[in-house]
C-alpha cells in the first residue's frame, strides 16, 4: 500500500510539471513597456515596493505619472488605524478588510527620531494616506506611510500639547497629486490656526466659542463641502467653518432632531466622488440615550431652506444596549469617523467598533484587535489610513 501511494504522489508530481505554464523569455520580454505597466499595477502595493529594487525601470515606476494613474485606478485599499498609548512608538496595528486580519505599520523615521520622546507621540488625524501627529508641545508630524515621507511642521504656540487637529486632504480632480490643510484650535484662547501645503504657512483665525470652548469637548470636524463641520453643546446645532476664509456659518444645516441626548458628525465620500454629511445621535432624555440613530443631510447647499436631516438607520435593541453599557452614557468618550462607506462609532473605553455600512443599511461589529492585552482598557482611537501615493507631505 505504502508503495502505491508513493507512485501516486511522484504520477502526480511529474503531471503537474507537466501543465507547469512556461513563461519564455524571448516572448515576454517585448512585451511593450505600457502593457507592461498595466499589468504590474494590478498587483498588490506591497509587491510593487518589493519589486523596486530588482531593477532601475522597476525603480522609477513611481515616479512616473502614467504609470501612478493606472495604480489609483486599481489600488483602492483601505484600513482602520488603531492607536493606544501602550503600544509601541515605533509601529501601529491596522486591520485589513480584505484579509479580515490585523498586521503592523511602521512608523516614519522622523517620529520615532530623539526629537521627541516616545510618550509624546499622538496620533491626532488622518487624511487620504495621511497621518498627522502631535511631537510634544513644539510640532506636528505628517506623513505619508505607503510613500515613507515626512514633515515636522513647527506649532504656530508652544502654551500646550495639541491635543486635537484636523487634518484634511485636498485632492485634485485629476490623478496628480494634492495637498492637505490643518484646522487647530488654540489652547491659550478661542482662536484657531489653519495650516495650507500650499502656502507652507499659519494663518490665524477668530474662533467661534461654542465650538472651542470648555463646555465642549474637541472633536474632529467633519469635512463637507470644502467646510469643516461642527457641533455645539445644547441645544444642539451645526456650525460651519469654510477652510478658504476663515469664516464661521451658524446657518449651515437645519436644524437637528428632537430628544438627542449626544451627537456626532461624520463627514463622508461616496464612490462617485460626491460628498456626504452623517448625524450620529443618541434619542433620551435627562443626558440619557435609550436609542441611538443615524441621519443623513439632504438638500443642495444653496437651497438652505429645502436642506434636511432624512433618518438612514437605527441601532438594533441588543446592539444598542451593549454600545450604551460600553460607554457608560458618558459621551464625551464617544468618537465617530468614515471609513469607505461605513460610519464608524467608537468609544475611547472600549476596543471594538460599531459601524454601519450605509450601502446596506446593516449594523455590525469589529472585534477586538488580537495584538491588544487585557489589562488595556481606555484610550482606544481609531483612523482611517487609505494608502495614497499622490498624497505629498
Amino acid at each position: 500500500m505504502m508503495l502505491r501511494a508513493r507512485e501516486q504522489r511522484r504520477e502526480n508530481d511529474r503531471n503537474k510539471k507537466e501543465k507547469e505554464v512556461v513563461m519564455q523569455p524571448s516572448i515576454w520580454g517585448r512585451l511593450p513597456d505600457e502593457l507592461l505597466e498595466r499589468i504590474i499595477a494590478l498587483l498588490p502595493l506591497r509587491t510593487i515596493l518589493a519589486l523596486r529594487p530588482t531593477c532601475r525601470r522597476f525603480s522609477c515606476l513611481l515616479s512616473s505619472p502614467a504609470f501612478l494613474s493606472l495604480l489609483h485606478a486599481h489600488n483602492s485599499l483601505a484600513f482602520l488605524l488603531l492607536s493606544h498609548p501602550q503600544f509601541s512608538h515605533r509601529c501601529l496595528p491596522l486591520y485589513d478588510p480584505a484579509a479580515d486580519g490585523w498586521r503592523s505599520v511602521p512608523l516614519p523615521p522622523s517620529s520615532t527620531s530623539g526629537s521627541a520622546s516616545p510618550s509624546s507621540l499622538l496620533l491626532l488625524s488622518a487624511a487620504s494616506g495621511l497621518l498627522l501627529f502631535a511631537l510634544g508641545r513644539s510640532s506636528l508630524l505628517v506623513a505619508n506611510l505607503l510613500t515613507n515621507a515626512s514633515k515636522v511642521l513647527p506649532l504656530p504656540t508652544y502654551s500646550a500639547a495639541p491635543s486635537s487637529a484636523s487634518l484634511v486632504s485636498l485632492p485634485s480632480r485629476s490623478n496628480s497629486t494634492h495637498g492637505y490643510k490643518i484646522f487647530l484650535p488654540c489652547a491659550s484662547d478661542d482662536d484657531v490656526f489653519v495650516y495650507d501645503s500650499a502656502s507652507l504657512a499659519w494663518t490665524r483665525f477668530p474662533g467661534f466659542e461654542p465650538v472651542l470652548g470648555r463646555r465642549n469637548p474637541h472633536q474632529g470636524g467633519a469635512f463637507f463641502d470644502g467646510s469643516l463641520y461642527f457641533t455645539t453643546p445644547e441645544p444642539f446645532s451645526t456650525v460651519g467653518f469654510d477652510l478658504r476664509n476663515g469664516a464661521w456659518d451658524v446657518g449651515v444645516a437645519p436644524p437637528m432632531p428632537e430628544d438627542l441626548a449626544f451627537v456626532r458628525l461624520v463627514g463622508g465620500c461616496s464612490g462617485s466622488g460626491e460628498d456626504h454629511l452623517y448625524l450620529v445621535g443618541g434619542i433620551g432624555r435627562d443626558g440619557i440615550s435609550r436609542s441611538l440613530k443615524l441621519w443623513e443631510l439632504v438638500g443642495r447647499k444653496e437651497e438652505k431652506r429645502g436642506r434636511a436631516w432624512e433618518e438612514i438607520g437605527r441601532l438594533p435593541e441588543m446592539m444598542c444596549r451593549k454600545f450604551m453599557s460600553v460607554c457608560y452614557h458618558n459621551y464625551s468618550h464617544v468618537n465617530c469617523l468614515w471609513h469607505e462607506g461605513l460610519v464608524c462609532i467608537c468609544c475611547t473605553t472600549w476596543p471594538e467598533v460599531l459601524f454601519f455600512k450605509v450601502s446596506r443599511g446593516t449594523w455590525h461589529w469589529l472585534p477586538r484587535c488580537p495584538m491588544l492585552q487585557e489589562k488595556w482598557s481606555c484610550g482606544f482611537r481609531w483612523f482611517s489610513f487609505v494608502p495614497d501615493l499622490f498624497a505629498l507631505v
